[in-house]
């Protein structure tokens, strides 16, 4: 009679706690990162008299249905995009900071100069072309100093971008220190922190975007967590990591709190450092060889010329200035236009000459031996060819990410006609089980009466 009782009661326990977890999976089936769970179970037995005798059902765990080295792809994937994406935002900004929809593009005002130099040169005594040819000086260099202040912004956003993703990631680490403890200590009990490990897969996920990491699971449940190599989660404890910025050598140096130095690999802090000590200042490098050269190279013909003012020799541009970020018409120029070379002889207003020589400039490969022109193109295209690429890639990512999800979706994800159908099996279960007892009652209330 007492075997009835037992069997009965495990049933009603069984049954009851399947429908509690199958409730559970229908209620969380829209809940983001939630992954359901199974009741796992064993028949109870024992030798009887020569034969063996069942003594119900056992509940042995509950089982979190997910599916652990896909999880790991997709972090790597997810890492992968993250770098991607940062790039995308930052060349982005770049390709702004250098192009334009307007047609003025540097390219353009130097082609500009040229061709005023070139009207110099076929006549050399009209002040129209003169005045002409100062404006397109002008404008030539206040587009070189755009571009240069263009860059020091997206340098600034850069900047701040990786101080903002490091504060982030700090922020995850101390989330995944505290879930840690929750964890740990369940898992201590032997009750494991289904809800607690959900969570964790989705700071994972999100710091995956950020940084390159590795994962170890200690046997006690607990997560390490190491980035370039240097451990900065153990159990319940995280080390912060600390952005140190030279911005004179444009760099950046990530320590942790007792002076190891990190180095990231892939993910949005990376991608934001590689534009700011890498992309950015190549780009300033090669506008600054611009106006560098520019300077230089007008300057040695233009001194070799005279104006219709006199027979002194000067500069085009100032010697002074001879960066992207300062180059300037020579103030003398500015203030009469006279003062431009033209002649190869001092007093022959006719002679263009010296014009010409300085117009013929935009055929010689002068800058790392591209033409001027040529290599401006090539510094304003730089971005957005840079930009066609990664776009690919980051849509072919894009795709094994979502490929990846369905596949992880199959076994984590909640199907609520599944689960349905399992309440009702779950219903019918304890049902049963409650008629085995209802009947085992009647056999104990039968036997009693008979007793008395």
């Amino acid at each position: 009679m007492r075997t009835l009782f037992e069997i009965s009661k495990s049933g009603l326990q069984s049954a009851e706690r399947s429908l509690s977890v199958t409730a559970n999976n229908v209620i969380n089936a829209n809940t983001p990162g939630y992954s359901r769970q199974r009741v796992d179970k064993e028949p109870i037995g024992q030798q009887w008299r020569g034969l063996h005798a069942g003594l119900g059902v056992n509940i042995t765990s509950i089982t979190r249905l997910r599916n652990d080295l896909i999880d790991i792809q997709l972090g790597q994937k997810r890492q992968e995009m993250g770098y991607m994406q940062e790039k995308i935002k930052l060349f982005e900004q770049l390709e702004t900071a250098v192009a334009s929809d307007s047609g003025g593009d540097l390219d353009v005002h130097i082609g500009r100069l040229f061709d005023s130099f070139s009207e110099l040169s076929n006549d050399p005594q009209d002040f129209s072309v003169r005045n002409n040819l100062v404006g397109e000086a002008i404008q030539l260099a206040e587009k070189m100093g755009d571009m240069h202040r263009s860059m020091d912004r997206v340098s600034d956003v850069t900047r701040q971008s990786v101080v903002n993703t490091t504060d982030k990631i700090n922020e995850l680490l101390s989330d995944l220190a505290s879930l840690n403890k929750s964890i740990t200590v369940s898992d201590a009990m032997s009750r494991p922190d289904h809800a607690s490990l959900d969570i964790q897969v989705q700071k994972l996920e999100e710091l995956a975007e950020l940084v390159d990491f590795e994962t170890m699971t200690s046997k006690n449940g607990g997560l390490e967590v190491r980035i370039g190599g240097v451990q900065v989660l153990h159990q319940d404890s995280y080390r912060k990591i600390i952005p140190h910025n030279d911005d004179v050598a444009r760099s950046f140096d990530l320590r942790l709190e007792n002076g190891t130095r990190v180095a990231p690999e892939g993910g949005k802090l990376s991608a934001a450092i590689d534009v700011y000590e890498q992309e950015i200042p190549d780009m300033r490098a090669r506008i600054n060889l611009i106006a560098e050269t520019m300077v230089s190279e007008f300057n040695a013909l233009h001194r070799a010329g005279f104006g219709l003012a006199d027979g002194e020799s000067r500069d085009f541009f100032d010697p002074a200035f001879t960066t992207a970020h300062d180059i300037r018409v020579n103030q003398e120029i500015l203030d009469n236009h006279e003062h431009i070379a033209a002649s190869s002889v001092a007093g022959e207003a006719g002679n263009g000459k010296v014009a010409s020589a300085i117009a013929n400039l935009r055929n010689d490969s002068f800058m790392n031996g591209r033409k001027p022109v040529d290599y401006a193109v090539d510094l304003i295209s730089s971005p957005g060819a840079n930009l066609s690429q990664l776009r690919l890639a980051s849509e072919a990512r894009e795709s094994e990410i979502r490929m990846l999800e369905v596949q992880q979706e199959r076994e984590a994800g909640v199907n609520v006609d599944e689960e349905l159908s399992l309440l009702i099996q779950y219903q019918n279960a304890y049902q049963g089980a409650a008629r085995v007892m209802a009947s085992a009652q009647q056999m104990y209330d039968t036997l009693i009466s008979l007793v008395r």
